[in-house]
């Protein structure tokens, strides 16, 4: 038994030696047996069954969400810890814990208060315009709700109120937009009438929208670096991923160096990408950029999408007829698994 090594999946200290691996730089490795769930692990800062340490992985998702691009992340990582890295594997990480972080934050109990800010901006999707919606609370700036679509109509500033009413447990009193006219009738619906609308600009010297309007800001620097999006669940996800950043990672001046979350008094369960790693769910590398080809609630398939989507089916059919083979039997043949005789 060791006294000095701990399970980094129980926290069990009885652990033993459990041999030794070596690593892709020919460095030998000691592993480690833990009795009480019996897992192996190693005494270094990684996930079960990944090389990478945590910190390098957390510092990739941080200078992504801070503007950087994928070929710049590659080369700082490379400089700093000595990782010849592939830019898909980080872009794995990026969706994989953005993933995970974005379902562990959407059930905290926020104190928000009651005066929010909504606004929209524009995006690159697949090369077609998207909007994008978003609501911010005016005393915390905690980012409540997001929104992608397609069109700018009475039902989307709808869909944008009624997940941040969802989110926050409760209806505030005012909401604050810009000019334009479908937050009318969208709010009177969501709130049922009981909040006060008053359209605004982002110049006013009272209810101003400047603050949402720098967060749109920054938000198509990013974008930039990006050159768009390849399709609506993929732009939802990264946004969803700048709210987590804005949200509970980057400090505010106007907030004293805190982060919205902090300056609620809220208990959250990180505040880097580091922490937020190393307390992931997830326990293995199965999840990759595969695991978000959905389309998430409220949000249509593109042309294109249903497009491809039709051609794969029909693919998978004609490949079925040719073996002989029925459309079900054909699929458990491309898993992999072999379908059980009477």
């Amino acid at each position: 038994m060791s006294d000095e090594i701990i399970c980094k999946y129980c926290n069990s200290v009885n652990t033993i030696k459990f041999g030794t691996h070596t690593d892709i730089d020919g460095n030998d490795i000691q592993r480690y047996f833990c009795k009480d769930c019996n897992r192996k692990f190693t005494g270094l800062d990684t996930l079960e069954k990944m090389q990478t340490p945590i910190p390098v992985i957390g510092a990739a998702l941080n200078m992504y969400y801070s503007g950087m691009s994928l070929d710049n992340i590659q080369m700082q990582i490379k400089q700093d810890y000595g990782l010849d890295l592939s830019q898909m594997g980080i872009y794995d990480w990026i969706i994989r814990f953005t993933k995970d972080t974005v379902q562990r934050t959407q059930n905290l109990k926020l104190k928000v208060g009651n005066i929010w800010i909504a606004d929209e901006t524009e995006l690159d999707v697949s090369g077609q315009k998207a909007w994008f919606w978003d609501i911010i609370d005016r005393d915390s700036r905690y980012l409540l709700a997001s929104y992608l679509s397609f069109s700018r109509e009475t039902e989307d500033a709808q869909i944008l109120i009624e997940q941040a009413i969802k989110r926050a447990g409760k209806i505030p009193n005012t909401i604050i937009t810009d000019k334009l006219s479908t937050y009318v009738d969208g709010i009177d619906i969501a709130t049922h009438g009981k909040t006060m609308h008053i359209q605004s600009t982002p110049f006013t010297g009272t209810n101003s929208t400047n603050i949402i309007e720098r967060f749109h800001g920054t938000l198509k620097d990013r974008t930039k670096v990006l050159r768009g999006f390849k399709d609506l669940a993929t732009a939802q996800l990264i946004t969803n991923g700048f709210l987590v950043h804005y949200n509970f990672i980057r400090p505010h001046e106007s907030l004293e160096n805190e982060t919205p979350i902090e300056h609620m008094k809220v208990a959250t369960p990180f505040h880097t990408w580091a922490e937020a790693i190393r307390t992931s769910e997830i326990k293995s590398d199965y999840y990759t950029v595969k695991a978000i080809r959905f389309v998430p609630i409220g949000i249509p398939r593109t042309p294109k999408q249903e497009r491809r989507v039709y051609l794969r089916k029909a693919a998978r059919r004609h490949r079925a007829r040719e073996m002989g083979s029925t459309e079900p039997t054909m699929r458990l043949m491309q898993r992999g698994r072999k379908k059980k005789q009477p």
